[in-house]
């Protein structure tokens, strides 16, 4: 079928790349690797996820005139609508998914085979114009991603019409085309803004990532590591908010920041026409960065491996008012249902204190039997300063233990049969204990030749797991890894695109995300 289609005669130019000089500086340039990326793009090996866009495109065309509005289901008014939203978000309903989830699609029909595409090659027209190629476009994207730009419709207009090498590496460009009228074979904004959206609406930059991470575990470009790190990042969200007052269960006045009621139709009186309410933003939230912080916009939660500092997942939070501790569950979850191969390489999982409540410990040894690792989060304890040992000073909300004399004493183990943390006087630099100088030594530990050590009851210590104490050395090496998802995800946010969206909803938000992320693993593979 693609040899048949190769000797027609083709009404659109094939889509060449074509080497001229200022080009091959960029291919030699250090500063280029995008271009490097575009030159060498394995375009066939996409032909797959092409074929699933044109059969998208086609049933995009053939629904999109389809009014959304059930007259039958729709007799709520701005207020109960509000009301409604508000109790559906996952802040208040324990039953909403904490992730965001594709809606489902229809079962699509398979007009186009991968075999029937090429570079330059796009199917016989299968309703409305004939599509711009799938390859140019879906290059122009990921490309403008390895430079430092936002992957959106705009950007990716901007770069293609003021930078012909780029236009050219992407495949919109042929050979021999005049320089001064080579913008006129770029697609126009629209068109980009179209073929974004049906890539976000189908799910298409999702299963692409996908495809990326799997690809690259297959090539043993992702090596095997036996933990897992995560976090949650924010993103500047492209819209407002209203405060929604409402009741809460105890009957209680609450408030609470929300996106505000809309419709998406253009009926003259939205008030009284069929359509549904929803969400301007649907899962931007207010979040907390700190004491009197807060930020209004969309929260991600990202999942990678910290020995090679690569993230596998980044997924939308349907809310991003949820607090961070209740993401890392559902996220794992859903690695392993991508990503299989995955799920026997893992036996312990690090975060940050969000997550260190014993009930989601337990949750990911009895379900996953995985450690969960986190760090401790004293819950604004005050530090213990009464019936302590003889020459004691205090013990911090982090188990440390601090002597009169100002030093901090080395935790070295434990009793456990007796329930007891054991603690020795830390060394100078001569190898020496300190108390041995102390002018305490008289108080505390007068007749000590090696130094004072000191036994605390586990009960003196009620928020710390005595089987996982945050003040061993093993427990403070195994989190000296948990940073590197710092780095991750300055990778995705800044390297790779922007922290203020340009579009609303978490669809959108999530297709933003796997856009970063397919550059990240292309950019794996150079």
């Amino acid at each position: 079928m693609l040899q048949a289609q190769l000797q027609q005669p083709l009404n659109q130019l094939p889509l060449i790349q074509f080497i001229d000089e200022d080009d091959q500086i960029l291919l030699n340039s250090p500063d280029a690797q995008w271009y490097r990326i575009l030159k060498y793009f394995p375009d066939m090996d996409y032909r797959q996820i092409a074929a699933d866009y044109y059969n998208s495109l086609y049933h995009f065309n053939k629904t999109r005139t389809m009014d959304s509005g059930d007259p039958h289901v729709n007799d709520e008014d701005k207020q109960q609508a509000t009301q409604r939203l508000l109790f559906e978000r996952a802040t208040m309903n324990v039953s909403t998914p904490i992730i965001f989830e594709q809606d489902s699609l229809p079962p699509i029909e398979k007009i186009v085979t991968p075999e029937q595409i090429a570079p330059g090659i796009t199917p016989n027209r299968i309703g409305g114009k004939k599509p711009k190629c799938f390859f140019a476009m879906f290059k122009s994207f990921v490309a403008a991603s390895t430079m430092g730009f936002a992957p959106e419709p705009e950007n990716v207009h901007a770069l293609l019409t003021s930078n012909l090498s780029f236009a050219r590496g992407c495949g919109f460009v042929p050979k021999g085309a005049d320089a001064n009228y080579w913008s006129k074979y770029v697609p126009s904004l629209r068109k980009l803004e179209q073929f974004d959206q049906i890539m976000t609406e189908y799910g298409l930059w999702s299963k692409a990532k996908w495809d990326h991470v799997r690809e690259n575990i297959d090539n043993k470009i992702i090596h095997k590591e036996n933990e897992l790190v995560g976090d949650t990042t924010h993103y500047h969200a492209h819209s407002v908010f209203k405060t929604v007052e409402y009741t809460n269960s105890k009957g209680k006045e609450k408030k609470k920041s929300q996106s505000k009621t809309t419709k998406k139709c253009r009926c003259e009186d939205v008030n009284n026409c069929p359509h549904p309410w929803q969400l301007a933003d649907q899962g931007a939230g207010t979040i907390t960065k700190g004491h009197n912080r807060y930020i209004w916009g969309h929260k991600a939660s990202i999942l990678g491996l910290p020995l090679g500092g690569i993230p596998l997942d980044a997924v939308a939070v349907a809310d991003a008012a949820t607090h961070d501790g209740e993401t890392i569950y559902p996220l794992v979850v859903r690695l392993f249902e991508n990503l299989p191969q995955v799920a026997p390489w893992i036996d312990t999982v690090l975060y940050d204190g969000a997550a260190d409540t014993q009930g989601l410990k337990e949750k990911f040894d009895k379900d996953l039997n995985i450690r969960l690792r986190a760090s401790l989060n004293p819950r604004r304890r005050k530090s213990v300063t009464i019936n302590l040992p003889r020459g004691m000073e205090k013990i911090t909300p982090y188990g440390h233990l601090v002597c009169k004399a100002g030093f901090e004493m080395d935790y070295t183990g434990m009793r456990y049969e007796s329930e007891k943390f054991i603690y020795h006087a830390p060394l100078d630099d001569r190898g020496c204990s300190v108390c041995l100088g102390c002018e305490q030594k008289s108080i505390c530990c007068r007749l000590s030749k090696k130094g004072r050590v000191v036994t605390l009851w586990f009960s003196m210590l009620p928020h710390i797991d005595p089987k996982d104490p945050p003040m061993a050395k093993r427990f403070k090496a195994m989190m000296t890894h948990r940073p590197s998802i710092e780095r991750m995800i300055k990778r995705l946010k800044c390297d790779l695109s922007d922290d203020r969206l340009k579009k609303r909803g978490n669809a959108a938000f999530q297709a933003y995300l796997d856009k970063t992320m397919i550059a990240f693993h292309i950019l794996l593979r150079q």
